[in-house]
């Protein structure tokens, strides 16, 4: 009978231990844990440059072209964004066929318009590039297709 209060007591001071050093394991480290990894990374611009050896006047290029096509596609993300915000807090039972129907619309064509744009861009972008620089170039457009995006209209 003496040894299971005696083994109760040591079990309860035993996690009463564990969870005081859980708690200040968290008040000390919790505004770490809790903060998304973050690494460094290249702009897609310095690491084209470096992956495919653009010279400082490819890249200045390179630069001028993306800051304008992500310019002009940005104006197109932000409209898919507003119909896609109407639709989803303004749609009715009576009203969300029709509704669906409009703003699918809009968006295919926004979006058909930004394909187009991303087409064009990558050309202009290949014709200041040598033929060596274009196979790599070729490569890394696929490999950026692959990877996820959060949010392709930032240009990040």
């Amino acid at each position: 009978m003496s040894t299971t209060p005696r083994f109760l007591t040591t079990a309860v001071i035993l996690l009463l231990l564990i969870n005081t050093s859980l708690v200040v394991y968290l008040i000390v480290d919790g505004n770490k844990s809790h903060q998304p990894y973050k690494r460094e990374k290249l702009d897609t611009s310095a690491l084209l440059a470096k992956e495919i050896n653009l010279s400082a006047a490819q890249e200045k290029q390179h630069r001028e072209l993306r800051e304008v096509h992500f310019k002009n596609v940005e104006i197109l993300y932000d409209s898919i964004r507003v119909v896609k915000m109407e639709l989803f807090t303004t749609a009715t039972p009576g009203t969300a066929d029709s509704l669906l129907v409009l703003s699918n619309q809009k968006i295919n064509n926004w979006q058909a318009t930004i394909n187009a744009m991303t087409v064009s861009y990558l050309q202009k972008v290949r014709n200041i590039l040598t033929d060596q620089q274009q196979k790599g170039f070729d490569q890394f457009v696929i490999k950026m297709m692959q990877r996820g995006r959060r949010d392709s209209s930032r240009g990040r």
